[in-house]
């Protein structure tokens, strides 16, 4: 939320009421995995959106790049490296929890 594209957003999500309250800890991927293990998860791990996107399959890459209000891809971009999904986990019955992620 450093760069430009991410003061405007928070701006614009302030000119809306809308705080991301807690956004200043929560600069990086790793410090999104921190905030889990650091109250006691045994590990965890981040994606950003546009990450997942691109693991994504190709047939519905190509149905949600067809929608009409997706004609600015490399604004999306800016946006999905802007957001991510978290996850985290105690594996205490060894499941193999840590190989959980988005192949």
């Amino acid at each position: 939320m450093t760069n430009k594209f991410g003061q405007v957003m928070l701006e614009n999500l302030r000119g809306r009421h809308c705080q991301l309250l807690g956004v200043e800890a929560c600069t990086s991927l790793d410090t999104q995995k921190e905030r889990f293990t650091s109250v006691g998860w045994e590990g965890a791990d981040a994606m950003d959106m546009m990450s997942v996107y691109h693991s994504l399959p190709p047939a519905d890459v190509h149905r949600i790049e067809r929608l009409e209000f997706l004609d600015e891809l490399e604004l999306l971009q800016q946006l999905f490296h802007h957001y991510c999904i978290s996850w985290a986990y105690k594996d205490k019955d060894n499941l193999g929890l840590s190989s959980i992620g988005f192949h």
